[in-house]
């Protein structure tokens, strides 16, 4: 009897471990259409570039993306939070079952190209959730570049993809936003 107890509880074990989905197969089926994992180009070589180049370059690469790379997302939301995996967590979960402008974390030229993103998570399960949100925190190691946020805003003339008024970024309590609000930001 013990021995088909033990048994029983090893092929139960097999199957829940089987079953269980990894945060990289998750975002695999649900995530990768729309978000790439990294850039299409390193930030090395975007800093070897002259501001006009960089900023041209960026144009044509958001014209083939339909939302921020998972390596973007990852480092601006662990900046706004502070590197606090708990909150951070908290706020992908709750973010991709509903998802709004008024949570976005995205600089506001990325809300205004892609829009708020669909509710990807309402197909999830809470272990799904549990999963993704902790595997893009700890996936991505990229820190948050405010200077070159910053030099994106600072493109003058309207040539860069950001035109705001006075060139400056300002922080607010959600997040960056453009000086007079004229590229997207509230």
């Amino acid at each position: 009897m013990k021995k088909l107890t033990l048994i029983a509880a090893a092929v139960l074990f097999s199957t829940l471990t089987l079953s269980a989905k990894s945060g990289n197969e998750i975002y695999e089926a649900n995530c990768k259409a729309c978000h790439m994992l990294k850039p299409m180009m390193s930030e090395t070589k975007m800093k070897q570039m002259s501001m006009q180049e960089r900023m041209s370059m960026k144009e044509k690469m958001m014209k083939n993306m339909k939302a921020p790379p998972m390596s973007k997302v990852s480092a601006k939301l662990k900046h706004d939070f502070g590197g606090d995996k708990a909150k951070v967590v908290a706020f992908i979960k709750d973010y991709i079952v509903n998802p709004s402008a008024d949570k976005a974390h995205c600089m506001p030229m990325a809300l205004k190209k892609f829009g708020i993103m669909p509710a990807i998570g309402k197909a999830l399960s809470a272990e799904e959730l549990d999963t993704v949100a902790n595997w893009v925190f700890d996936n991505f190691d990229s820190k948050w570049d405010e200077k070159a946020m910053n030099m994106m805003c600072n493109a003058k003339g309207g040539k860069g993809m950001m035109k705001c008024g006075g060139g400056k970024m300002e922080k607010k309590a959600s997040g960056m936003k453009c000086g007079q609000g004229k590229c997207g930001g509230k």
